[in-house]
């Protein structure tokens, strides 16, 4: 018999999270065989977890507060199963396994292949999370629409220099006042914003491209929201202002042709094109890449990058329910960079956006 086992915490295993249901910031133990399933979890954790798990799964005790006496009770209890693990499974507990006699094997695929169609409580989740994520956004305009300019184009509010450093410190604020956390909050400023992961540091200035990235996660649950903005305070430089276009309209025909069976490398050929159409060329010189150069978007769920990747290598189509992110990107380190980021649901005709927040360049 085929069994699987989970040994994780939920904090680091969205595998784990979504089998349970449970949060918790210690490793416990998930089995499933046959029709059964059950928790192992420390005396710490047993009375919220009988409260909080997924219906039908059992709660124990771990033995003796160890997990590998534990799972030598269970490799005794289910003698003959052939134990399944996923591929971030620790890999000292699988020889522990193995020298008990136990048969144990990575999965082929995905360990919980029903996690790419979301269902309408995951749903909520991701919207309320999204939502979270445009609060921030909307205090970065504010800060940004309040600022003046000094002599040097510096941005000062509240008589202080605004900086990235500052404008990420009111994102992360605004997370944890809600019930989310935020780390790694991107806002870069001019060439700062040419590198896509490049959280930004110093000063922000007038004139220049503001990639404003903010993806928080839901303590409570374990769900991500995700959204980019690209700023401008003042006015933007020509380049700037029609790269910013060239980006929208690539994100905003992305979003209308998918649906179910839109196949993803397609619609990431089809937003290229439109950037190439523009004059905005992708390349690699020895200093690094430029134009669009990574994926159009990703999935979103209990992990900010998951299934599907909406990627130039994936030809698997979507699927209605699957929930992904559409966020083309311009990115040249001569002025910075541009990225504009929406969440959607995949239906069988049309996709949803759960982003409901504004693309504006430019803030007075």
């Amino acid at each position: 018999m085929t069994a699987l086992i989970i040994v994780a915490s939920s904090h680091k295993s969205a595998d784990i999270l979504y089998a349970s249901g449970f949060t918790a910031p210690d490793p416990f133990i998930f089995v499933s065989c046959g029709i059964g399933k059950t928790m192992y979890v420390s005396a710490l954790e047993y009375s919220r977890a009988v409260k909080e798990v997924k219906k039908g799964i059992n709660v124990c005790e771990l033995v003796d507060a160890s997990i590998k006496k534990t799972v030598d009770i269970i490799l005794e209890k289910h003698k003959d199963a052939d134990w399944v693990v996923p591929d971030d499974f620790p890999f000292s507990m699988a020889e522990h396994m193995r020298a008990a006699g136990a048969s144990v094997s990575l999965k082929d695929g995905l360990f919980f292949p029903e996690r790419l169609i979301k269902t309408p409580a995951e749903i909520k989740n991701l919207v309320r999370a999204s939502r979270l994520a445009e609060k921030a956004m909307a205090r970065v305009v504010t800060l940004l629409s309040d600022s003046s300019v000094d002599s040097r184009k510096r941005l000062v509010a509240h008589g202080q220099l605004l900086t990235s450093e500052f404008l990420q410190g009111q994102i992360d604020c605004e997370m944890a006042m809600t019930g989310a956390s935020a780390d790694d909050t991107i806002v870069a400023c001019g060439m700062q914003g040419a590198e896509p992961h490049n959280r930004g540091t110093g000063q922000i200035f007038a004139g220049m491209p503001i990639v404003v990235d903010i993806f928080p996660k839901l303590k409570s649950c374990g769900y991500w929201g995700d959204i980019t903005r690209t700023f401008v305070k003042g006015k933007s430089p020509s380049i700037v202002k029609k790269a910013y276009n060239a980006v929208k309209e690539a994100r905003d025909f992305s979003k209308s042709v998918m649906r179910k069976g839109a196949v993803p490398c397609e619609v990431h050929a089809a937003a290229m094109r439109i950037l190439e159409k523009h004059g905005f060329a992708t390349g690699k010189t020895p200093k690094g890449s430029y134009g669009f150069f990574h994926s159009l978007g990703h999935g979103l769920g209990l992990e900010i990058h998951e299934n599907p990747r909406l990627s130039p290598k994936n030809s698997v189509p979507l699927e209605t329910g699957n929930v992904v992110t559409v966020e083309p990107g311009l990115y040249y380190p001569e002025w910075g960079g541009i990225r504009l980021e929406d969440t959607v649901i995949v239906k069988d005709d049309s996709v949803d956006t759960i982003t409901s927040f504004p693309t504006v360049l430019e803030i007075g």
